[in-house]
């Protein structure tokens, strides 16, 4: 490894650039057959009938596939938060709940008459009125799933409430952490087949192997070691791609009744549609404390928009909740939220899972304390940090910080930012009546690691007879460099 500057040379970029990188839509698999999604085209309807004649008739097709057909048709819940009462079927049955959700599965020879019969499948609605606004979900009359008796996925009632009477300070506000699209390089994509000993092979683009082999093994019945996954270069993930999709776990069924290779590629619109959305809280936030710039209390309430089906966005409050103080010493501190479905794509895990949720809460609320109170932001902040003699912190019970030096951390943004002068040059133009003003904005972070308790993890180093080490972890490169700083950390050790 070399270094040009400061700068790392990363290892694995050569080939990426060379179009030496494999990704799953690079392979060349004999007899492979292509798959297409028939995706409702509507936000919420009855399913009245399918009508699959004339693709089943089209060229170059081997089968279509309806929710009929399918073998262990429902999706495992990703928690056991989640209530069973809305399910997920991997592909849609009696209604569709989202524009894109799949209804059907064209399987051809090549992908171009996969397309073009897909366009032939006729799918008979009775539309249903949508819901999309979760402040509306609450309450609404309208249900996505009627046995469940409300769009409440789960309830996540806080421990306690906060009084503001001894406040000097109030401010409280209701901010919008919104819905996103992860929106990869590299669509979704995946290839299954059947080895002659039984086994199942899939390649997935994904930001683990282990967890999905464990999902693959569950959904169609085998051992762990009778499933092989093997996730080759990936371009992008961002939390969007942590595990399977309905999509995925069906090629494994269709290249058993059709005893071939089956391949899978989205395209870019099917992926803003169908794969998962991010972020999408609605946050009351209530911050308290001293005109000095004390904070003393804070509640944050949150309601989450799970989408259409209730996956692992909707869980994210409850690590929202767990960095919900951010990096500071609040004392009193109250957390609460509420997870709705809606009319929508479901919502997973994006960038950080619900930890910069709770970040853009606070960090906002203390830029609206510090301009109640006449203070500057960076003040109230330095004010505030856990102090480094005081860790570990404990807070609520449920979350340890081990250690941190905030305050010095922020000076020296501060000072390469060149703070002062931009605050002087901020108050000069406000002064002036400039047209062109100057906004400045601070945001402090911490992150959790392991946020869902001890996940362990495989590591193991080789020294070969040449002299060389060969370094083996059970992480999954997506896209951030691993094999470069995998590599550092080997070369220091």
């Amino acid at each position: 490894m070399g270094l040009l500057g400061n700068r790392v040379q990363r290892v694995e970029d050569e080939r990426m650039v060379t179009g030496a990188a494999t990704y799953v839509g690079d392979l060349q698999l004999d007899n492979a057959a292509q798959v297409v999604f028939v995706r409702s085209t509507m936000a919420h309807a009855t399913i009245a009938g399918i009508d699959t004649s004339e693709a089943l008739a089209a060229p170059g097709v081997l089968a279509v596939f309806t929710a009929a057909d399918i073998h262990n048709p429902t999706l495992p819940l990703s928690t056991p938060l989640h209530p069973d009462t809305m399910l997920r079927s991997l592909l849609a049955t009696n209604t569709v709940r989202f524009a894109g959700e799949p209804i059907a599965a064209v399987v051809a020879a090549s992908v171009y008459e996969a397309i073009d019969a897909a366009e032939l499948v006729v799918v008979d609605y009775e539309p249903l009125d949508a819901v999309v606004d979760p402040r509306y979900a609450e309450e609404s009359a309208t249900l996505l799933f009627p046995d469940h008796g409300s769009n409440l996925a789960i309830d996540m009632a806080p421990r306690s409430e906060v009084s503001f009477d001894d406040c000097e300070v109030v401010v409280s506000a209701e901010i919008l952490n919104q819905r996103l699209s992860a929106c990869p390089i590299e669509p979704r994509v995946s290839a299954a087949w059947w080895d002659d000993d039984g086994r199942l092979v899939q390649y997935l683009a994904c930001q683990g192997a282990h967890p999905a082999r464990a999902t693959y093994a569950k959904m169609h019945g085998l051992d762990l070691e009778q499933v092989r996954v093997v996730v080759p270069d990936v371009g992008g993930g961002f939390g969007s791609k942590a595990g399977p999709y309905p999509e995925d776990i069906l090629l494994g069924q269709f290249a058993k009744q059709l005893d071939r290779p089956v391949m899978w590629a989205e395209s870019r619109t099917e992926n803003l549609l169908a794969m998962g959305h991010g972020r999408g809280q609605v946050q009351s936030i209530t911050l308290g404390g001293t005109a000095e710039g004390r904070l003393t209390h804070y509640q944050l309430r949150i309601l989450q928009d799970a989408g259409a089906y209730p996956s692992s966005g909707a869980g994210l409050p409850f690590i929202t909740g767990m960095m919900a103080q951010g990096v500071y010493e609040i004392a009193e501190l109250s957390h609460g939220a509420r997870s709705v479905v809606t009319n929508t794509t479901p919502v997973v895990a994006y960038r950080g899972a619900g930890r910069p949720e709770a970040t853009a809460a606070i960090e906002r609320g203390i830029d609206l304390f510090a301009a109640e109170c006449g203070l500057d932001p960076a003040e109230v902040r330095r004010t505030n940090f856990i102090a480094p003699e005081d860790f570990p912190r404990t807070f609520n019970g449920m979350i340890t910080y081990d250690t941190g030096e905030y305050a010095k951390v922020l000076d020296k943004v501060l000072e390469a930012g060149g703070y002062t002068a931009l605050r002087a040059e901020q108050q000069r133009r406000r002064d002036a009546g400039e047209r062109v003003v100057l906004g400045l904005g601070l945001a402090c972070y911490v992150e959790i690691t392991a946020p869902m308790g001890d996940r362990r993890e495989y590591g193991a180093a080789e020294l070969t007879p040449e002299g060389n080490f060969v370094i083996r972890t059970g992480s999954t490169p997506y896209g951030q460099g691993h094999v470069t700083t995998w590599a550092m950390l080997a070369a220091d050790e």
